[in-house]
Order: structure tokens, then C-alpha cells, then sequence
């Protein structure tokens, strides 16, 4: 399964590999790719997303296999940043195919969330289309992006349908804790805004516990889309969790 794929900074220095979260692309992640040239920066559509759009229905295992593939076509292994739906990606990649991932990064990723899910997709389908664009639009406002870029963001959400929508939600609020990932050995920060609602928390508290090098986190005073509306904490936690240095203040760690 080919994605498409945006590429920037050395090609022989160290390559992060970016997951955009749900009803975005990768270009979202470019806020984030700027403060961070010293890296190979690899940043994929992901399936039903942008530039990559599949036949096929939308599982998570389908898009962790097609980023797998990508990583191999690269020499592999690389970092890992996710968020959200991206996030989820990663986990089950790392569960899959540990051996492809260095170090990771994966902020809000969800587990357990809707048992009953399939009883309320075509709701979801549409509360996640309405929070995507008010979420664009903040976030817009917070970087301080152009008008012409804050309207290719909201382009991105237009040109996917309630019925696309719909079972990549599905997806995203099915996943599960995969097996296989407490023998992934991957040092991996799980994170959560402070603001996220506790299943957020939990989750993120559950994965980090589940991996012999997971490690805990919160953004203080952050919601949900921190990562898209602070890419420059995001930039400098990603940065110094990938070399081993001392996290920014405004995250914080379990004592």
C-alpha cells in the first residue's frame, strides 16, 4: 500500500517519521517539520487521507502495515511522532513491528474508548467533521499560519465525506490495547494535555506502563490539539526526547 509522502531536511541525518492525526494530512505536521531541520523529516499521508487515498476500509492495522513498509523503503529503523489517530498508528506499529522504531514520541493516544461504538458512527462521523474545522481554525489563529493555509486545512476536511469519515472514526474509537506491544523495547513517551478528558489520561497511562521503556507525560494547561496549536513545545519535547536531554518545562513526568 503506497502512501504519500512529504520529505525534508539531510537525507543522511536521523529520520523521524510524522502520523498526522484524523481528517488531516501530513502537511499539518509542517509547522512542526520547520523548527526541526537538523532532521530527516518523512511525513506520510496516511491511508484515506490526503494525497493517499485507498479502496479499501480504513483499520489501523492497514495503515501500521502501510507505514511499515514505508520504514523498510527508508533502511530503517526511525523515530516515530504521532498524534491522535497517528498516535494509534504508532502503538500498533511498535506492537507489530518493533524492530522499525527507535524512539517514539505518540501524544493522545486513545485505547478502550466506545465499546458500542457502531451504534453511534454516523454521529461521530459528523461531531468529528465540526470539531476538525473549529480546531483548524484555533489552531490557525495560535501559530499564526496565512489565511491561504489556514483554508488548505480546512480543504483537507472538506474533501472527506461524512461517509469516509465515518469509519476512521470507528476505527480510532475501537482500538484496543494490541498484544504484542510489552516486547517492544522502543524508549516511548506517551502524552496528554493536562485538559484532555480522563480516558485520554488513562490511556496514555495504561500504554506507557504496558512497555518495559514507556515513560508518562502531560502538557500543562493543554487540550487535546496542543500538538497543532504549540508546534514549537512540541518541536523542542520531540527534539530532546530523541537525544536524551532534559524535557521542557511545561512537560511533566510522574514522580
Amino acid at each position: 500500500m503506497s502512501l504519500f509522502v512529504r520529505e525534508s531536511g539531510p537525507t543522511g541525518a536521523p529520520a523521524v517519521v510524522f502520523l498526522h492525526g484524523a481528517e488531516l494530512s501530513g502537511r499539518s505536521w509542517q509547522p512542526v517539520v520547520d523548527r526541526m531541520p537538523q532532521y530527516r523529516c518523512v511525513v506520510p499521508d496516511l491511508p484515506h487521507h490526503g494525497q493517499s487515498p485507498q479502496s479499501r476500509r480504513f483499520e489501523i492495522a492497514g495503515a501500521a502495515a502501510a507505514v511499515a513498509e514505508l520504514i523498510r523503503s527508508l533502511g530503517g529503523p526511525v523515530h516515530l511522532v504521532g498524534y491522535s489517530l497517528g498516535a494509534q498508528v504508532g502503538v500498533q506499529l511498535m506492537a507489530t513491528e518493533p524492530k522499525l522504531v527507535d524512539r517514539a514520541v505518540l501524544c493522545s493516544p486513545i485505547i478502550d474508548s466506545l465499546p458500542y461504538v457502531r451504534l453511534t458512527v454516523p454521529l461521530l462521523g459528523v461531531v468529528a467533521r465540526v470539531y476538525r474545522f473549529a480546531t483548524i481554525q484555533r489552531s490557525g489563529r495560535q501559530v499564526k499560519l496565512s489565511p491561504a493555509d489556514i483554508d488548505a486545512g480546512r480543504e483537507q476536511v472538506r474533501l472527506m465525506t461524512g461517509r469516509q469519515v465515518a469509519p476512521v472514526v470507528e476505527a480510532s474509537a475501537s482500538f484496543t490495547l494490541p498484544e504484542g506491544l510489552d516486547e517492544s523495547d522502543s524508549p516511548a513517551l506517551f502524552l496528554s494535555g493536562a485538559e484532555e478528558p480522563p480516558l485520554v489520561h488513562r490511556s496514555v497511562t495504561t500504554l506507557a506502563q504496558r512497555m518495559p521503556n514507556g515513560v508518562q507525560g502531560t502538557a500543562i494547561g493543554k487540550g487535546h490539539d496542543w500538538p497543532e496549536r504549540y508546534p514549537d513545545l512540541l518541536a523542542r519535547t520531540v527534539g530532546a526526547w530523541l537525544s536524551g536531554t532534559a524535557l521542557p518545562p511545561a512537560i511533566t513526568l510522574p514522580s
